[in-house]
């Protein structure tokens, strides 16, 4: 089955057709829709914004406020850092990255993790000419609290304690979390995180305030999620890219192709696959009502890299995979043309007239049919460079695809039971080096 718009989506090598008894057929596949129902009355639900939802963000979310909050801040500043992690970091940086024009007066940088010695980049930065925007849905994630409170001396100690309010901007959703009472004390100025969670919140401000602070086409990107969204709300599964491509996948883990392995072919688009990984791994991995242990593995191989590091494994190892490839069909005509230089060595000759880009696709086009030859289901996702409009279609796409997947799965995609563990032993053990240390 393939589906065209700005984004092209070919799932063709999902089929048994195709890939013979390692895929699925077009019936079952079908067959699906029924149970999909409850879930695609909910989908308009939320298109409509009946209910809180990634689905009715693109709809509601206010882009002339962002706009005319964001053309005030270029006015001030020339860089900007972004304290987040998880959902409150991955969507916005993925859309600088795809997206952002290389700019001086527009450099944006993310922040997603508590690594000392990465984290001492800060000290150089002059925070007279920079904005720090500090993300975090709850107003409780000790990373990103640990990192503005480590910062705020020096901010303070440059600008004086009087003015750090006019050089930081807080996105949080919980008044009565600490990152709230800390803006509260310190007359920063706060914007509310919409109800949504995190890892489904790219398209509200927390993605497109930084984005479009890196000059993204913001505008393109909400009129290609809006696109989707419509889509993704038909009746007709074959007509409805979400519901096909998510009931497409959960046929695939259910025949124990339980590792998602996604390789993007363009170095532009690998920040996309970070971003989603979250998504998947987040929303699916769970017990279902029986208590079984659910979900699909989310990870990465870039291409052509890791055609020399991973590809054995992928066409002999394990068949436990589905693939995705993420391309863009105007790399095949970028590059610089081999020359004829050496032309007479016989690792030479092939490639003498052709483009990089070229060589990049005929190793895109080989991976893909090998693959495909050992049974190794695969789909392929195609979108142009810089294309905005197709940016915003993919991110609803994908999330659509993950509710899907849950609700086949019968799980709950919104919630993460499991991770409260492992906060609360870190609490604990920040608690032991105080002991240790005497405090």
């Amino acid at each position: 089955m393939s589906i065209f718009s700005r984004i092209s989506i070919n799932s063709d090598n999902f089929m048994a057709s195709a890939v013979g008894e390692h895929g699925i057929r077009e019936e079952d596949l079908i067959a699906q829709g029924d149970r999909l129902d409850g879930l695609r009355e909910r989908l308009r639900i939320w298109r409509d914004g009946k209910e809180p939802s990634f689905l009715g963000l693109p709809f509601q979310t206010d882009l002339d406020e962002i706009k005319t909050l964001g053309n005030r801040m270029l006015k001030r500043f020339t860089r900007f850092i972004v304290f987040g992690i998880g959902g409150s970091s991955l969507g916005g940086n993925m859309l600088v990255q795809t997206l952002g024009r290389r700019n001086d007066r527009r450099r944006v940088r993310f922040y997603d993790n508590v690594d000392p010695i990465t984290l001492e980049s800060l000290d150089r930065i002059d925070w007279n000419e920079t904005l720090l925007i500090v993300i975090s849905k709850s107003g409780n994630t000790a990373e990103t609290i640990a990192q503005f409170l480590t910062v705020l001396p020096r901010m303070e100690r440059e600008l004086g304690a009087q003015c750090v309010h006019e050089h930081v901007l807080v996105i949080t959703e919980e008044p009565k979390g600490a990152l709230q009472q800390i803006a509260e004390r310190l007359e920063i100025p706060v914007i509310p995180h919409p109800a949504v969670g995190g890892r489904y919140v790219v398209l509200s401000a927390v993605g497109l305030l930084p984005a479009y602070l890196a000059g993204v086409d913001i505008d393109g990107v909400m009129e290609g999620a809006r696109a989707m969204a419509d889509r993704c709300c038909q009746k007709d599964i074959r007509e409805n890219p979400g519901l096909w491509q998510g009931a497409a996948q959960y046929l695939l883990a259910e025949n124990g192709k339980t590792i998602s392995q996604w390789m993007p072919y363009s170095d532009h688009l690998t920040l996309v696959v970070d971003w989603y990984r979250q998504l998947w791994a987040e929303s699916l991995g769970k017990h279902d009502p029986q208590g079984r242990e659910r979900g699909l593995t989310p990870v990465s191989a870039k291409g052509v890299t890791d055609q020399h590091s991973q590809l054995q494994l992928f066409l002999d190892g394990p068949s436990d995979k589905q693939f995705t490839f993420l391309t863009s069909p105007d790399l095949l005509t970028a590059g610089e043309r081999i020359p004829t230089r050496f032309a007479d060595l016989p690792a030479v000759k092939p490639l003498v007239g052709h483009t990089t880009g070229e060589l990049f696709g005929a190793e895109f086009l080989g991976t893909r049919e090998t693959l495909s030859r050992r049974g190794r289901p695969n789909r392929t996702l195609s979108l142009l460079q810089g294309d905005a409009f197709a940016i915003g279609e993919l991110i609803i796409l994908l999330e659509v695809e993950t509710v899907v997947v849950a609700e086949l799965m019968g799980i709950d995609a919104f919630d993460q039971p499991a991770v409260e563990e492992s906060k609360v032993l870190t609490r604990k053990y920040l608690d032991e080096m105080k002991t240790i240390r005497g405090l």
